[in-house]
């Protein structure tokens, strides 16, 4: 239970040809995830992917995830721009930022 997939929680593609690429997970199905980034894979037509072929990371966007379990409208905007966010933050990280300035 303790990598238990959540709704609204960002996870990663490890394998097929969406390797590497980033979605926010709108349902889950014993093994079975449907996610979404909002450019390539929208809202009315979300990717399945294997729970075996994703990780996790440890960030739930929890205004997302609050709006899909009450079943209240979102859009594919919101999901690329929460995407963008956690990607923008990977960079500074990945490229050793250390607020020099």
């Amino acid at each position: 239970m303790k990598n238990e997939i959540q709704i609204g929680q960002i996870v990663y593609s490890t394998q097929g040809r969406d390797k590497g690429a980033y979605y926010i997970v709108l349902s889950v199905e014993s093994k079975i995830v449907c996610v979404v980034d909002g450019e390539y894979k929208k809202l009315d037509a979300p990717k399945k992917k294997n729970i075996a072929h994703i990780k996790a990371t440890p960030v739930i966007i929890t205004e997302i995830a609050q709006k899909l379990k009450k079943q209240i409208k979102i859009n594919d905007q919101m999901i690329y721009h929460s995407l963008f966010e956690y990607k923008k933050g990977l960079k500074g990280v990945k490229n050793g930022n250390r607020g020099s300035n």
